[in-house]
């Protein structure tokens, strides 16, 4: 506790980069740099703080978004390498809680996901509800049990290299995402894959987890030019809205009610689904209007767009159509 004071005051301190902004709706909003490396806070670049893929690879490749494999794989966090090791390269860092949440879940089995060891945490104290992931951890929190509170800055566990393949010693890093969980059935949507392994993690399997860029996060954070992560996600560009022919409201509504509608449930035909880059909902919105097919794109702004790995709207013979990836999302956000 002592030690929070003091980072609230100092706002940058060597452990855990820290600052506070105004109170929104009786919670105070801080947010917390997840490993001990100061760069970040002081302002300099990717090679201070991002582990890349490997030693001829750029620092971009630790980034959010379309950086592996030349652009056409997503990677949906940030990788941050340790600023402490010993001398055989096994990195010694904590890793720390973002924001306050409550431990969501805890996977314990390195070989049960490429994530290896990890942490997801749930901040419900935002809408949407927002949850962050801490992965490759050499060591759990033994204190940490799911349901359990979580404090911002608090150590969660240590970083490692444990993944179901191999990573490198000297490669250690924590991979961190923000995201918004998509479905509270993706079991469901997971056995009807032809996937060759089982899913090990329930809802909090990766594929259920969609994010924002940390970096930009943060960035903006630094900035004081939002209050929460609600307000940050609401000025996100809204790369498409898709209107879906569905009365039920999907889960992230069902948990979060939708801002301003005065539509009784009985009279709901489809949703107005705002998705900002890469796929993230931003908006769900009830709607009284029908239709024949059962999506529609409703607007598009290419320029927001991703012209690589993850495209959420296609042209084919002159008509937009929503792309793979982008199907994936509203069957898994409309789950029953």
């Amino acid at each position: 506790m002592r030690f929070r004071k003091i980072a609230r005051l100092l706002g940058v301190v060597f452990l855990v980069y820290w600052a506070g902004l105004p109170a929104v709706q009786g919670v105070e909003f801080s947010l917390s740099w997840p490993t001990p490396n100061p760069s970040f806070a002081k302002g300099l670049g990717y090679h201070a703080f991002l582990q890349k893929t490997g030693p001829d690879k750029d620092f971009s490749s630790g980034a959010f978004g379309c950086v592996r494999n030349n652009g056409s794989k997503f990677h949906e966090g940030l990788d941050l390498f340790p600023i402490k090791s010993t001398s055989q390269g096994k990195a010694e860092d904590s890793i720390f809680a973002a924001m306050d949440g409550v431990v969501a879940y805890l996977s314990h089995r390195a070989s049960d996901s490429a994530y290896g060891k990890y942490i997801v945490l749930e901040h419900k104290q935002f809408y949407p509800v927002i949850y962050t992931l801490y992965a490759h951890l050499e060591r759990i929190e033994p204190s940490l049990s799911v349901g359990k509170k979580v404090g911002v800055a608090q150590a969660i566990g240590q970083m490692g290299n444990t993944a179901s393949f191999r990573i490198p010693l000297n490669r250690s890093h924590l991979h961190f995402e923000i995201g918004i969980r998509l479905s509270d059935k993706f079991d469901k949507w997971y056995n009807r894959q032809n996937f060759k392994t089982s899913n090990k993690h329930q809802n909090f399997n990766g594929y259920n987890l969609v994010g924002i860029d940390p970096i930009k996060f943060y960035s903006e954070y630094q900035k004081k030019s939002f209050s929460s992560p609600s307000d940050y996600i609401q000025s996100l560009p809204v790369v498409t809205k898709v209107q879906v022919r569905r009365k039920n409201p999907p889960f992230i509504t069902r948990r979060n009610p939708p801002n301003g509608s005065t539509l009784s449930p009985d009279s709901i035909n489809s949703w107005v689904c705002s998705f900002g880059p890469f796929g993230l909902p931003v908006r769900l919105q009830p709607s009284a209007s029908t239709f024949n097919e059962t999506v529609r794109v409703v607007s598009y702004d290419e320029k927001y767009d991703s012209d690589f790995c993850r495209k959420l709207i296609v042209r084919k013979k002159g008509k937009l159509y929503p792309s793979e990836q982008l199907e994936t999302y509203l069957e898994l956000i409309f789950l029953d």
